[in-house]
């Protein structure tokens, strides 16, 4: 007999998170090179992020290892965080024997969770791994309202 699947915490995942996750694990192995290439859009491509909780902070951390700080920017419009930027060619050089790190612009977008404080976010940039932490905003108080029937 089986046993049930357990359930992710928080609730159901949505659809597009599920084929997002799906295509995530496809990438991994042998694969990565063909998703890297498939991933670029219009010469642009999109660095590697993990996206976690812990202790009411959701953490972003995304693998831009090249890329100098003054060459990236970092913003949030309403719950969706924005990374747009560029990873130049470090010199002039002949035509790639082999080469698997894009260059060029880039840009990665993560919908965040309800609640957030945007005002509150804590950024650092070390190694190539940019960190955002976000904290969550002070869950309100629930009111009980009395309605009158008329």
């Amino acid at each position: 007999m089986n046993a049930p699947r357990p359930k992710p915490p928080g609730g159901p995942v949505p659809f597009p998170e599920q084929m997002g996750r799906m295509f995530d694990r496809f990438a991994r192995g042998p694969r990565r090179r063909f998703w890297q290439q498939l991933r670029m859009r219009g010469g642009e491509w999109a660095p590697d992020i993990d996206v976690f909780e812990e202790e009411n902070v959701t953490v972003v951390r995304a693998d831009l290892p090249g890329v100098k700080r003054e060459d990236f920017d970092i913003s949030i419009e309403d719950s969706t965080l924005h990374i747009d930027g560029q990873r130049e060619e470090e010199h002039a050089r002949e035509p790639d024997y082999y080469s698997e790190r894009p260059l060029g612009r880039f840009s990665r977008t993560v919908q965040l969770p309800e609640g957030i404080d945007p005002n509150a976010i804590e950024a650092s940039y070390q190694d190539g791994v940019l960190e955002l932490r976000i904290p969550h905003s002070p869950a309100e108080p629930r009111r009980s309202v009395k309605v009158p029937i008329q």
